[in-house]
């Protein structure tokens, strides 16, 4: 508990039946503020039917907060609030309502995130609807700051901000639970501060080769293999992206143009012709921006200048959902020949899954948005839920480009079946190839963690405020009750391999594999371009 300094005495905090459904984390204490709201003629609580209590607080002042925020995203429409469809159901339109209904917004400013100055630690995408159902993915540590009304002394003796998120919880779904509500200076960005991102991937144990009868060294040695693949994505340092980096690469720092939509991150040019004034608009400072207002109006997306470039760092756990006819997604290629016509004109139906850019293509370049660092991916021990057996991916990063986890799984469940072969994660992250690499169920990607650090400052300085909401033993012991009672229970349902979306997935998966003769050509031209780099590179030294 907090210090005498942030005590009133111990007489006024004992608890009544007025507060009996708050769920305070210590039953026999409260903040003096709360038993002045529950008191009062608005948020009256009666003992003999406290369930029609209305749990709201007696606005005093407006202050800068951030909450720490979980999520099952199944029943919604993604994150964030979508003011074209208002009748769409999503986590923020619910968040939103609770808050004012707890007495954090004024009914003035109800209804427009943007006079509150709402923020979000993650960009996110609509959610889609497959032949009827709602699939989305889930968190356990989204990160939202708004200017919120506050009762007087709000967090005295509560200094983790469990009672204004209780107050918040009363008014939500159990599906979407508030951890923490702290005060946060005004310069806190919840979005270009986080610097990394933790997410978790649940896996079927029988896709990777586990067996109900399996020995306990079969298992092992199907773990064992399993990380072998993934680590990789953490270790290969190729030399092109060497000599064409401006600075070394180090561990983990990788082109992923291949394991998303490479144009969302491709900077843009104006076309020829266009009225220029010496600025380029905003249209056309990337095609990253394409969704610059993401769901709704106003929102920012989330963007980090890298050496003048723009790039855009979605939330790899809010786009489109997993269920799709294909584990692969194709995406038209252009490859061009001496005669200036892409594949796709000279034969539509073409689909090449890989190939290698002999020559430079403007019109498929990448740049440094198309790099990203792995600081860890990795697969735990085996564990049971409900009698399904599973495995936890780990993957860290300082940021995700939209499918790259889901794409990073997808071709490492593809190696471990033997349906690619195991070079394709070196020529993958090569920079001159374009491989088509299957896209893996989104329903059970988890965003477990993630940390902050205040960017306009040298050195790795963390605000107290994100310290506390990301290692507080209290709010952590709070997320993990919300994983194990509401979280892992709907996300065990999509566990089962011979059921959607596995099935389908797998089915896809085996009967859509990449040419041979692809490959080989990838191959010798990799080979090829690592001999005129040693060789230049010889010269160099010389």
């Amino acid at each position: 508990m907090a210090g005498s300094s942030l005590r009133f005495p111990l007489s006024p905090w004992i608890i009544s039946n007025h507060t009996s459904n708050l769920h305070l984390s210590n039953p026999r204490i409260i903040p003096f503020w709360l038993i002045r709201c529950s008191s009062s003629s608005s948020s009256t609580v009666t003992e003999s039917n406290p369930e029609q209590s209305v749990q709201k607080w007696e606005p005093f002042r407006k202050k800068k907060v951030v909450m720490r925020v979980g999520y099952v995203g199944s029943n919604y429409r993604g994150l964030q609030m979508q003011r074209e469809e208002s009748s769409i159901s999503t986590i923020e339109r619910e968040l939103e309502n609770a808050v004012f209904k707890a007495g954090g917004i004024l009914e003035s400013n109800f209804g427009n995130l943007h006079k509150i100055g709402w923020e979000r630690s993650s960009r996110t995408d609509k959610g889609r609807v497959d032949h009827g159902k709602i699939f989305q993915v889930h968190s356990l540590a989204t990160m939202i700051s708004l200017k919120m009304e506050i009762p007087v002394n709000a967090w005295n003796g509560d200094p983790n901000g469990i009672a204004l998120a209780n107050y918040v919880n009363f008014h939500l779904p159990k599906d979407i639970k508030v951890f923490s509500i702290l005060p946060s200076q005004r310069s806190f960005d919840a979005r270009r501060e986080c610097d990394l991102r933790k997410y978790s991937y649940l896996l079927s144990a029988e896709i990777i080769g586990i067996k109900s009868d399996s020995s306990a060294s079969e298992i092992d040695h199907h773990i064992a293999e399993f990380n072998d693949i993934l680590n990789t994505f953490e270790d290969i340092i190729d030399y092109e992206n060497l000599m064409t980096s401006n600075k070394g690469l180090q561990k983990g720092e990788h082109p992923f143009h291949n394991y998303t939509i490479r144009s969302k991150y491709r900077k843009q040019f104006p076309a020829k012709g266009s009225p220029s004034n010496g600025q380029v608009s905003r249209k056309a400072k990337s095609s990253g921006e394409a969704s610059a207002s993401e769901s709704e109006g106003g929102d920012e997306e989330e963007n980090s200048r890298i050496n003048g470039m723009i790039s855009s760092d979605y939330d790899e756990r809010e786009n489109e959902n997993s269920s799709e006819s294909t584990s692969f997604v194709e995406h038209p290629v252009g490859s061009s020949n001496n005669h200036g016509k892409g594949l796709k004109e000279q034969c539509p139906k073409l689909v090449v899954r890989a190939r290698w850019l002999h020559e430079p293509d403007e019109r498929d370049r990448i740049n440094a948005s198309h790099f990203r660092k792995i600081l860890n991916c990795s697969c735990g021990k085996l564990e049971k839920f409900l009698g399904l057996d599973y495995v936890e991916l780990s993957i860290c990063g300082e940021s995700f480009m939209l499918h790259q986890i889901r794409k990073m799984v997808g071709t490492a469940i593809a190696i471990k079946r033997e349906l690619l072969p195991r070079d394709i994660l070196k020529l993958s992250l090569a920079k001159f190839s374009r491989i088509v690499l299957p896209l893996a169920p989104s329903e059970v990607l988890i965003l477990k963690g993630n940390s902050f650090s205040v960017r306009t400052k040298p050195g790795n300085v963390k605000r107290p405020e994100m310290l506390t909401l990301v290692g507080s033993k209290e709010i952590l012991k709070s997320v993990d009750e919300f994983y194990m009672s509401v979280m892992l229970p709907q996300v065990s349902k999509f566990l089962d391999p011979s059921k959607s979306p596995w099935h389908d997935w797998l089915e896809n998966l085996s009967q859509s594999s990449i040419p041979e003769a692809e490959l080989d050509d990838v191959r010798t031209a990799w080979k090829l371009w690592k001999e005129n780099f040693h060789s230049s590179t010889k010269v160099m030294s010389m």
